[in-house]
């Protein structure tokens, strides 16, 4: 297989998925706003965008900004709209699940967005969604290298930036945030422990799409079995992790992180799981986007992460393969939009091999 057949995959899966968003009208967001409590008097809206491109093909996104009686006093607010888009990517997903995940977070003192309002069950917008402050910066790039924060810097900047994704889930895996903060994603997936809720939730999604005899499932199925049967029963108690670490979820400004954004896949687990994700779109985003110079290697991400966390790595060929199998999962479940589709499954699917020889090499 030529890596040029993979070229631009992730930009354009992205670009496909937005083009089918249906979009909230401005009127009912203007409603949804005066409804709030802590809103006096009418609400003016201006500036409402839909980006076309940019990070994110599961939920909607509206850049917008408002201006009323917000607290005690007359402000213009720039917001962000995040909403079900009509046919939703992730089966499963609850919006006031990552509105409480994100409210949770704001005692933390981790650079995360500041979530206002909620609308659960699309009361107010016709979609559920919530609204939460912009946070300024540099606009995510689901092309990792070639768009966004990581392209046009020298490649020592572009070094320390990634490593301060890694970084930022050390600081997660310090702040150990437990189901007595995020009582809500007890509620995610079934299961005897941690690991198997999220290994039965992702499990679950990919049911709901595929027949049984799929054979792309089927190996999903697989990856299931061998983890359920060889999961780890001496690791440190399941506490926050964002689900989704890649880096076109962080808004960097003065070479900094911001905010750490789209919690929509935060879970009880192990914080380990998403430096394997960060690890591997590292070295995968060459091959899908562009190759650069500067990027940290594994012992460097590793590093960083257990300095910040003050914990060492556990159980890292376990975890390297509980990342594969949630992109193998949401890859089958993304096959409908994603460009190339049977190029990037066989490149995960080899990765999952090497990634699955090695754990068997740990654990049988």
């Amino acid at each position: 297989m030529s890596t040029d057949e993979l070229k631009g995959t992730m930009a354009e899966s992205v670009r496909q998925a937005k083009s089918r968003f249906m979009r909230i009208d401005t009127p009912a967001i203007q409603r949804f706003i005066e409804g709030q409590p802590d809103v006096s008097g009418p609400v003016s809206i201006e500036d409402v965008v839909f980006p076309t491109d940019g990070a994110g093909s599961s939920n909607g996104i509206a850049f917008l900004k408002a201006t009323g009686n917000f607290g005690n006093s007359v402000q213009t607010l720039d917001l962000v709209l995040r909403y079900s888009p009509g046919e939703q990517l992730l089966k499963q997903k609850r919006y006031d699940h990552e509105f409480e995940t994100l409210m949770a977070l704001q005692p933390s003192g981790l650079p995360v967005p500041q979530a206002l309002w909620l609308d659960a069950d699309g009361h107010w917008l016709g979609a559920a969604g919530y609204i939460m402050k912009r946070v300024d910066g540099e606009v995510p790039s689901a092309a990792m290298y070639s768009a966004g924060p990581l392209a046009n810097v020298a490649p020592d900047i572009r070094n320390e930036l990634m490593l301060k994704a890694a970084g930022f889930h050390g600081r997660l895996r310090k702040a150990a945030i437990g189901p007595d903060k995020v009582p809500h994603l007890m509620n995610r997936g079934n299961g005897a422990t941690p690991i198997r809720r999220e290994l039965n939730w992702w499990l679950e999604e990919v049911n709901r799409v595929c027949e049984e005899d799929d054979p792309k499932a089927q190996t999903i199925k697989a990856v299931h079995n061998w983890m359920v049967r060889y999961e780890p029963t001496d690791l440190y108690p399941a506490n926050l992790v964002h689900g989704d670490a890649q880096i076109a979820n962080i808004i960097y400004a003065e070479g900094d992180i911001a905010a750490v954004v789209d919690w929509e896949l935060s879970y009880l687990g192990h914080n380990e799981s998403d430096l394997a994700l960060i690890c591997f779109l590292t070295e995968s985003q060459k091959l899908t986007d562009t190759a650069v110079e500067g990027t940290p290697t594994e012992e460097e991400y590793l590093a960083r992460y257990s300095r910040e966390s003050g914990a060492e790595i556990m159980h890292w060929p376990y975890f390297k393969l509980f990342n594969l199998y949630k992109i193998i999962a949401v890859s089958r479940m993304s096959a409908h939009f994603m460009p190339s589709f049977e190029h990037l499954w066989s490149f995960y699917v080899q990765t999952l091999e090497d990634v699955w020889s090695a754990a068997k090499a740990t654990y049988e």
